[in-house]
């Protein structure tokens, strides 16, 4: 039997961010990381581009194996890592890389759900990996934004057919990519549990 899948992504550069810290933080998680949970990961960089993410995610998502949706955005005035437990349908008027906004400024359907949660109790995924987190903090948030990190983010928790989160990074002079990944690193089994416990219902 194939192991269960975790997509989990990065974005490129954008702004003034022309090395994104998010992709900077998962581009070198490799599979072994998590080897004793068996699963596999497929670690991809999105481009932040509205366009993009409407034609690529959705077919992405429809992987029969998939357990986990993981995304990790740069957050530019964050001080900790933020567990995102939100994403919205509309308002998104700030032009990606191509100098676009997405049609009607929404996300998939402008009468779609106002807002939609993601599925995982991420305060008892904050409070267990801060026991352990010896650089940084993790902290939960409501609000990523309407800029591609929610755009993306409503996508999956709309499409996916499993658990999504979306993880805000600060910039690399508040974390190094190094504090990053080791964070996630420490984020994703607890994630990977609560997964296979939904799964399971």
């Amino acid at each position: 039997m194939a192991n269960d899948l975790i997509l989990v992504t990065g974005f490129g550069p954008f702004a003034h961010f022309h090395t994104n810290a998010s992709w900077e933080a998962v581009k070198n998680l490799a599979h072994d990381d998590f080897q004793n949970k068996q699963v596999e990961l497929d670690v991809r960089q999105l481009s932040v581009d509205y366009n993009f993410i409407s034609e690529t995610l959705p077919g992405i998502l429809q992987s029969e194996n998939l357990l986990l949706c993981v995304y990790v955005g740069v957050h530019g005035t964050a001080e900790t890592i933020l567990l995102e437990s939100r994403a919205f349908c509309n308002n998104y008027v700030l032009p990606d890389v191509s100098g676009r906004c997405p049609a009607d400024n929404c996300c998939i359907d402008k009468d779609g759900p106002a807002e939609l949660n993601t599925s995982l109790n991420l305060k008892a995924v904050a409070d267990e990996v801060n026991k352990s987190l010896t650089d940084g903090k993790v902290e939960l948030s409501d609000d990523p934004g309407r800029y591609l990190c929610g755009f993306t983010y409503y996508t999956s928790l709309k499409l996916a057919k499993c658990p999504s989160i979306f993880i805000h990074a600060p910039v690399t002079e508040i974390y190094d990519s190094n504090t990053t990944a080791a964070a996630i690193k420490l984020i994703m089994p607890h994630l990977i549990d609560q997964a296979r416990k939904l799964k399971n219902i």
